[in-house]
């Protein structure tokens, strides 16, 4: 499977990203690019003018309700296919179609950092500049960002996400269609024509 996958892939041509200087030069030298890229993605992205909040060290104690190996499989089994892994390097399929065995583990990963008082570093995403469709290459504004997140990430959002959506309904509009399960915007679209 992934060996055709790999094979499929190999007939797209890449074409290099090309970035422009401030005074409108083409950059060739791939430090260069890099540099320009960052900087502008993070005075998108970035804010030093907002304060730093220290992180809550309080007593370690354990959630009212574990994360079980249930909920890791269901939320894994949400997981895309063909999505590129994140820092991770843990692909969604490797977790999907891998033995259950890895959802207790998975579950005790969650879970630890609650009785044990840790930070889960799951935050890192790397952002990966494409090219906008029909714009002109060169400016860095004609780049879009593509965040790729760890599988671990994902699969831990799935959860909070399952977990909180009973409660959240609760405060949303029936006529609110985006973000709700079996449902999607365009219900509403068609609804007011």
């Amino acid at each position: 499977m992934f060996k055709a996958v790999k094979l499929l892939n190999l007939d797209r041509k890449y074409e290099a990203i090309k970035v422009e200087d401030k005074s409108g030069q083409i950059v060739a030298h791939p430090i260069e690019k890099l540099n320009i890229i960052t900087n502008f993605f993070e005075s998108k992205f970035q804010n030093s003018n907002k304060p730093f909040i220290e992180a809550f060290f309080g007593e370690p104690r354990k959630l009212k309700k574990p994360i079980t190996k249930e909920e890791v499989r269901k939320s894994i089994n949400k997981l895309n296919n063909n999505r590129a892994p994140g820092k991770g390097g843990i692909q969604g399929e490797l977790s999907k179609y891998g033995p259950e065995t890895i959802d207790s583990y998975i579950a005790n990963i969650f879970n630890e950092p609650f009785e044990k008082h840790q930070i889960l570093d799951i935050n890192a995403g790397e952002i990966i500049p494409f090219p906008k469709p029909g714009k002109p290459k060169g400016p860095p504004k004609n780049l879009r960002p593509m965040t790729l997140l760890n599988t671990i990430r994902k699969t831990l959002s799935t959860i909070v996400l399952e977990r909180i959506r009973p409660h959240v309904q609760k405060y949303i509009s029936h006529s609110q269609s985006g973000f709700r399960p079996n449902r999607s915007t365009a219900d509403v679209a068609w609804t007011h024509k």
